[in-house]
């Protein structure tokens, strides 16, 4: 059978049954967009023969990483909001008004590729300008399941002091809506589904309570997911406690918002009853170790809703908290963070956070039936991991492998030699093939440039960072 791509003598993953689904000198057959098969070398070349055969020897072939929370707006504030309790009073909110659409457009460009170029095939990204930003991910060629950040929080909210009740602004939520709505009607199914939304309501203290049914009303007619912060932190806790008597996690339920369509990031301060209650409701989890841990101090509740049935994905969340937008990254700080958390080397090991960055982070979006594994009939998203750098030496195969735990603890982002998504080659050997990289950079760098010097000394005074420059700690 003739076909468009033939990837030969893999160390293939392809995350099929419970666990990694190892095949040595693997292959996979792609036509078109997806594959047509997957297994041994020696029986797919005879039954295949393909347009171009990538000879994978030396290399580790998964399926891409699946991002499953990220804002990458924010990108262009990375490294601002760390080493503080009060990350966004004094991270990104004394630098955050300074923003304009170009801006954040800008720095979204830039971790973007960032990204990708670490293994990263889809991305979930809840961004305020999503609508500008959408069209660099159709020319990137990126799998993009995307959303706006839906909320009624006024402008002035950056002025307000800890504990302050957010001002809302219906005007702000009918526009928030109206791009949501936008996003949808324009993108959603792109290019044989590469691109998709979802409606994302930022989360249940920034929204009235008849906007919040207003917008579940809609998306259930529209039969689509939701995307939303929910028990985030003591700060949303509370807000919903001042502003409704109730904790966001009953509120919710009351309103009707936990079912299979519910996506819910962090839970961090979700108690184990609340939990229970989602996991019970069909509900799913997207877990964001790196930020909530650098800017919180604190481990979203992941093992348990795990061990209650509940289906968990990673997320790298926001550049100017965690800084980093790297998966390997994400479930390395994953494992490392739990194991200490709960004092057992054997909680959340490399296989189960791989599956979490690829299959199970399908699973809890609801697009496991198009990605997150290597089988037939998926879309052709695979990562190629260079077996013969330092962090992936020494390669063994037995009397056990050890390249998953070397990729999850070892692995830094710059092991990816080949992105592909829909069968496309992206990235090649630390190449983008399809869009500039060069002049995003730059333009980029002078955005960020330009916006620093248009803050104020009074707003930045207030920030964690003008208080470390004055310590000599920047």
């Amino acid at each position: 059978m003739k076909i468009d791509t033939l990837v030969i003598h893999a160390d293939l993953f392809t995350m099929g049954g419970s666990g990694v689904g190892y095949v040595d000198d693997g292959a996979v057959a792609i036509d078109r967009n997806r594959i047509v098969a997957v297994g041994s070398t020696t029986e797919l070349v005879k039954d295949y023969t393909a347009e171009e055969t990538i000879d994978a020897t030396n290399m580790m072939v998964l399926p891409g990483f699946i991002d499953a929370h990220m804002h990458s707006s924010l990108a262009i504030f990375r490294g601002l909001a760390q080493d503080t309790r009060l990350w966004m009073h004094r991270g990104i909110g004394p630098v955050g008004p300074y923003l304009n659409r170009d801006n954040e457009v800008a720095g979204s460009r830039m971790n973007i590729l960032e990204a990708l170029a670490a293994g990263t095939t889809t991305f979930c990204d809840q961004s305020d300008p999503i609508l500008e930003i959408v069209p660099f991910y159709e020319k990137l060629g990126a799998r993009a399941r995307l959303t706006c950040k839906v909320h009624e929080v006024a402008s002035s909210k950056h002025k307000l002091k800890e504990g302050d009740l957010y001002p809302f602004d219906p005007a702000v939520g009918e526009q928030s809506l109206n791009d949501n709505l936008e996003l949808i009607e324009r993108w959603h199914g792109k290019d044989d589904n590469r691109i998709t939304a979802t409606f994302g309501p930022q989360a249940p203290d920034c929204m009235s309570k008849e906007f919040m049914l207003r917008v579940r009303t809609i998306a259930k007619e529209k039969n689509m997911k939701i995307h939303m912060h929910v028990a985030q932190d003591k700060r949303e806790t509370t807000q919903m406690l001042r502003r409704y008597g109730k904790r966001s996690v009953p509120f919710l339920d009351e309103l009707g918002y936990f079912d299979e369509s519910l996506v819910n990031i962090h839970l961090t301060d979700a108690t184990e009853e609340e939990i229970q209650l989602i996991v019970s409701r069909g509900a799913s989890m997207v877990l964001c170790t790196g930020s909530q841990g650098i800017t919180g101090g604190f481990i979203p509740p992941s093992v348990p809703f795990i061990e209650a049935g509940g289906k968990v994905g990673l997320g790298t969340d926001q550049a100017p908290g965690n800084n980093c937008n790297q998966m390997i990254n994400e479930m390395k700080l994953t494992a490392l963070f739990n194991k200490t958390k709960y004092e057992d080397p054997e909680v959340l090991p490399a296989w189960k956070v791989l599956r979490m960055a690829t299959i199970e982070g399908a699973e809890a979006l609801g697009i496991d039936e198009e990605v997150g594994s290597l089988e037939a009939g998926k879309k052709a998203d695979l990562i190629f991991i260079d077996l013969t750098e330092k962090t992936m030496q020494p390669v063994i195969k037995t009397p056990a492998r050890n390249h998953v735990p070397n990729l999850v603890y070892s692995a830094r982002g710059h092991e990816v030699k080949r992105v592909m998504v829909d069968g496309k080659t992206l990235y090649l050997n630390g190449e983008y093939l399809t869009v500039n990289e060069e002049e995003i950079m730059a333009e980029c760098q002078a955005i960020a440039l330009e916006t620093t010097q248009r803050i104020s000394e009074e707003d930045f005074a207030v920030s964690s960072s003008a208080q470390f420059m004055k310590e000599g700690k920047l």
